[in-house]
């Protein structure tokens, strides 16, 4: 039978990867795998990681921040301070640069790559974003996201939101304890009938986070930092953790 499937947030936990995808018994000739996006950093494995991913025939993702961020080095060798000192580029970087010396025509492969994710897949039942629904959005406002390119060397945080917001899951995770109020938004649940499939920020018990009100599944279970990589069928949101 065929399903779709989305994973979490991977920050180049290539193991945990392959390990939650063998429990779901993820079959890569009829399964189609969706991804919230944050393929790299934090872990060791960035390049085994992003290998697998692109060869996948059946592979729809959106981009995430930290995409972005690598995007922007493999065009232009310039690493945002942010990323490689605080948000774990650096690994990335070793990875690529150190452990599989990777030459400029892999390297720019996996640029394009990356350039090619849209911000947001509006799909006939799901939407997925890595970040949330920016405040105000539209579903207009969506399809124009999900249709915008980026350019090569790309600066972050210029028209990202999709990405980068935690508005919308502080709003549907109401008692979140990080939220930083003087920075919070209040959005109200987005009019759809769709299911709405984020990472980016991680839950606090290391399991998915659910909404009816908000139409949200929330997937970053924090395997960048430690806990469980998370896959869930779309349609049932049974889960599998590594």
């Amino acid at each position: 039978m065929r399903r779709n499937l989305i994973i979490g947030d991977i920050h180049s936990q290539y193991d945990k990867l392959i390990t939650v995808l063998d429990k779901a018994g993820f079959n890569p000739d009829e399964d189609t795998l969706y991804s919230v996006g944050d393929f790299c950093d934090r872990g060791n494995d960035a390049v085994k990681t992003l290998r697998f991913l692109m060869n996948l025939e059946n592979f729809k993702a959106v981009i995430g921040n930290h995409d972005i961020l690598l995007q922007k080095w493999l065009f232009t060798y310039v690493a945002d301070w942010f990323w490689e000192d605080g948000l774990g580029g650096d690994k990335t970087i070793e990875d690529i640069e150190t452990n599989f010396c990777l030459d400029r025509d892999e390297r720019l492969q996996i640029a394009n790559w990356l350039k090619n994710l849209p911000y947001v897949r509006v799909e006939e039942k799901y939407i997925i974003a890595h970040g949330g629904i920016p405040h105000g959005c539209s579903m207009a406002d969506l399809i124009r996201y999900q249709n915008q390119t980026r350019p090569g060397a790309y600066n972050q945080f210029t028209n990202d939101a999709p990405a980068c917001t935690r508005d919308y899951f502080f709003s549907a995770y109401d008692n979140y304890p990080m939220r930083d109020e003087e920075l919070f938004t209040r959005t109200d649940p987005f009019e759809t009938d769709k299911t709405i499939f984020i990472g980016h920020t991680p839950t606090v018990d290391g399991k998915p986070f659910f909404s009816k009100e908000y139409h949200l599944v929330a997937l970053d279970t924090g395997a960048g930092s430690g806990g469980p990589l998370t896959l869930t069928d779309m349609d049932t949101l049974e889960y599998w953790q590594a």
